[in-house]
């Protein structure tokens, strides 16, 4: 999100990639019947209509919103695809692996 210009923290409590008060990122885990899934998400720019807090309790947490890039950046908002060339690059960095040969994200 740095590269972006966009200033994020870390929760003590709640998981998650957080701009002020509001989620931009979430990580997953689950592991059922010995299989481990895990998954990483970040809001570039989804309908955010979907997390009316009227309707429902944004990741059930009280008081915590929900935003994206393109609800920030506005007009500057990198597409999906550049959020993920940027994401890969930097995971590639942290866990040096080479991922030059891997396939395109879909």
């Amino acid at each position: 999100l740095a590269e972006f210009n966009i200033e994020s923290n870390r929760d003590k409590i709640n998981t998650g990639v957080w701009v002020d008060q509001d989620k931009i990122a979430a990580v997953g885990v689950s592991s059922a019947r010995w299989i481990t899934t895990h998954g990483l998400a970040i809001n570039v720019n989804p309908n955010l209509d979907h997390f009316d807090k009227d309707i429902m309790t944004p990741c059930g947490i009280e008081g915590r919103g929900v935003t994206s890039l393109a609800n920030i950046l506005g007009t500057e908002c990198p597409t999906v695809e550049e959020v993920g060339e940027v994401a890969l690059r930097h995971f590639s960095d942290v866990f040096r692996v080479d991922l030059a040969n891997t396939h395109p994200i879909r």
